[in-house]
Formats: C-alpha cells, sequence, structure tokens
C-alpha cells in the first residue's frame, strides 16, 4: 500500500491575525490594525525581540501628530497638553509624524490659509526596544523579567481644533489601541518567534 506524504495542515487566517505559538500548536490571535482611516494613519506591530514597530502615515501639513504609548497598564504620568478634558498622557520618545514643506504653522490655520490634509502620503517609522530605548528620564520598564509586554497607544497631540472640519479634536480622538510585544526576557536556550512581521521578515 502506499501511503501519501504527511502534509502539515494549512491555516488560513485573516486579515489583522497573528499566530501565537504555544507548546508547538498554532493559535489565531486579532491584532488591532490602529488608527486605519483618515488623513493621518498610525500603528504599532511586534517585531520580536522586544521590538515595537511604529508607523505614521500623513496626508496633511503638520509635523507635530505625537504617539504616546503606556506599558503594561502603567499610569500615566506624562504632562498634560491642554487637553479637553484635561489628562497626562503617556511616553512619548519622539514619535512624531513627518510632512512635506510647507508646514503648519508657518502658514497659520485661517480660512485662507487652512491645515492642508490631502497631501500625498508621507510615512513616519520607528522601532522603539523596550528594555534599551526609553527615555533614561522616565520609569522604569515595568515588569522587567517579562517575556511579553502589554502595549496601549494613541495618537495624543496635535493642533488644538486638528483640521477644522467638525471631528474630535484629536485624531482618533484619544482612544487606545494594543499590541503585544514579545521576546523581551526569553528562557536561556529558547527561541523567540515574535509576531508575523518577525517571523517573515516584513
Amino acid at each position: 500500500m502506499r501511503h501519501r506524504p504527511y502534509r502539515l495542515p494549512t491555516v488560513a487566517l485573516a486579515a489583522g491575525a497573528a499566530i501565537a505559538l504555544t507548546g508547538g500548536v498554532a493559535l489565531a490571535a486579532e491584532l488591532d490594525p490602529g488608527q486605519t482611516t483618515g488623513p493621518v494613519r498610525f500603528s504599532a506591530v511586534d517585531k520580536g525581540d522586544c521590538n515595537a514597530f511604529f508607523t505614521i502615515e500623513n496626508q496633511t501639513n503638520i509635523t507635530t501628530y505625537t504617539i504616546d504609548f503606556r506599558i503594561d497598564d502603567e499610569p500615566l504620568t506624562g504632562p498634560d497638553w491642554g487637553q479637553t478634558p484635561p489628562g497626562p498622557t503617556g511616553r512619548t520618545e519622539g514619535l512624531e509624524s513627518k510632512a512635506e514643506f510647507p508646514t503648519w504653522p508657518e502658514f497659520p490655520n485661517t480660512p485662507e490659509t487652512p491645515m492642508v490634509k490631502d497631501r500625498e502620503t508621507v510615512t513616519a517609522t520607528y522601532t522603539l526596544n523596550l528594555k534599551t530605548d526609553l527615555d533614561p528620564t522616565d520609569p522604569p520598564l515595568p515588569n522587567p523579567a517579562a517575556g511579553t509586554h502589554k502595549l496601549d497607544y494613541r495618537m495624543v497631540l496635535g493642533p488644538p481644533g486638528n483640521l477644522g472640519d467638525g471631528g474630535p479634536e484629536w485624531i482618533g480622538d484619544r482612544q487606545w489601541h494594543t499590541t503585544t510585544i514579545t521576546g523581551c526576557n526569553p528562557p536561556a536556550g529558547s527561541a523567540d518567534f515574535g509576531s508575523l512581521g518577525s517571523l517573515f521578515g516584513s
């Protein structure tokens, strides 16, 4: 009798899904895609080895849109930038948008010279290692012995009034997005599989 070669089962993953390897079993885990609509879009994904990869896509002429984040639900201790309602911010680490010249506020936001929101997309990317790249003036990494960390992030800083289009004052209305950063304290001799991005080098 001829035997067919054994093949691993094929698993179809929907967009925004990742694989977590636990005891040799592949588990599908839904990823938060971040802010995917509007003239400023942003996301953070796990790259393994304790690296978070941030992307900001900007179609405006404003460079001051800034991501803030918190790790493992730590208290927010950053400055209050005049938010309404007021509230502290998380870590920022210079995660700012990029835009082509000319940029606001060199050209004031008036009916004659409004903030522009239909330019070609300018992309800014940042890789941040949670163990080595945190601002030393900020609190230390929470739970430093943990292999994974919960990362909440949002767009918190931008011009008052945002784009003047009647929408929320802040891009994404200060709502948190969440991802998990892996490979921060792997056991000796273990392999860090990270996210799909780190598995396939995307």
